[in-house]
């Protein structure tokens, strides 16, 4: 009975060093908890600043961006000039990002329509520098130099991309450059000039097909073994005939279900198809058409499809 006795007194005696144990390692465990705390309070300020400053430099590049897109919408042809050049005609333009590196222009020289659908390298902020470029110079060729021939046309244009973009030919250079379908349509002698560099020219006649072939080559530099002057086709024009020049970027846009490209030929089927009905309804199933193939995937490319009508 003592020897219990003492052992309690013993223990009730070790109490107050455990409770200080106790207490010591709660405070321990609080000041780490703090600690902690206080470390994560101060990657989450900064965490949040960094974002702010992600945020604000971003605003500020979709405003240069959108600023660009102002600059190219305002070069290129607006609908009001178009209207005066082309009586029936129709432009499906949807670049893939807010600026483009397809581009459209067209022009009256005399008695004669010139009309360009071009897709410079690249697309985005890039793409839409080449368009500028190629904007400017056709303006300077064609409204200041008249040059009235669709090849030398893109034959100037092309020594002027090479002379400003430095390019000659050497290793590892940038091949910068555009692919382009050019046509001058003179109404007077219901015939058409038309070259190309890689882009060629579909005219439908009386529900019939008939391609023309661009060159294989870009306006800009090539491998020097290859490259020529570009061929100036002359081709005769009949009422109601339907003139399509285009980017390929319909063309190769994915579908969604069956992840395969739009390609050519349902292209080439569906202009003709198309051929018969007023432009306007014409752009407006070729957009319902890509909507449909594309579904909820990304645009690949920027989108280019210009029609004409001869009337």
């Amino acid at each position: 009975m003592i020897e219990e006795k003492q052992i309690l007194e013993e223990k009730v005696s070790e109490r107050p060093l455990e409770i200080e144990i106790q207490r010591q390692n709660i405070f321990e465990v609080n000041k780490l908890l703090k600690e902690h705390k206080d470390e994560l309070i101060v990657q989450r300020d900064m965490a949040s600043a960094q974002r702010d400053q992600i945020a604000e430099q971003r605003r500020e590049i979709m405003d240069s961006i959108h600023y660009a897109q102002r600059i190219q919408n305002a070069i290129m042809p607006g609908q009001t000039l178009m209207n005066e050049i082309l009586s029936e005609y129709f432009v499906f333009f949807r670049p893939r990002n807010v600026v483009s590196g397809d581009y459209y222009w067209v022009t009256r020289l005399g008695n004669k329509t010139l009309a360009v659908a071009a897709d410079c390298t690249g697309h985005g902020v890039p793409g839409s520098l080449m368009s500028m470029l190629g904007i400017s110079l056709l303006n300077e060729m064609v409204l200041k130099r008249e040059i009235e021939t669709a090849s030398e046309i893109l034959n100037e244009l092309r020594t002027n991309i090479k002379f400003i973009l430095s390019q000659t030919g050497a290793a590892g250079e940038q091949h910068d450059g555009m692919d382009m379908a050019l046509c001058i349509i003179d109404y007077q002698a219901m015939e058409l000039q038309y070259a190309g560099a890689y882009n060629p020219l579909y005219l439908i006649r009386s529900g019939v097909l008939m391609e023309y072939k661009a060159d294989k080559m870009p306006v800009g530099i090539f491998l020097p073994d290859k490259e020529k002057d570009f061929t100036n086709q002359i081709i005769p024009l009949q009422h109601n005939d339907m003139l399509y020049i285009f980017s390929d970027g319909y063309i190769d846009q994915f579908g969604e279900e069956n992840n395969e490209k739009f390609k050519s030929k349902p292209f080439k089927r569906l202009l003709t198809e198309l051929s018969v009905l007023p432009v306007e309804r014409q752009k407006k199933i070729l957009i319902e058409t890509h909507d449909k193939w594309k579904g909820n995937g990304n645009q690949l490319d920027d989108i280019l499809v210009f029609g004409i009508r001869i009337n």
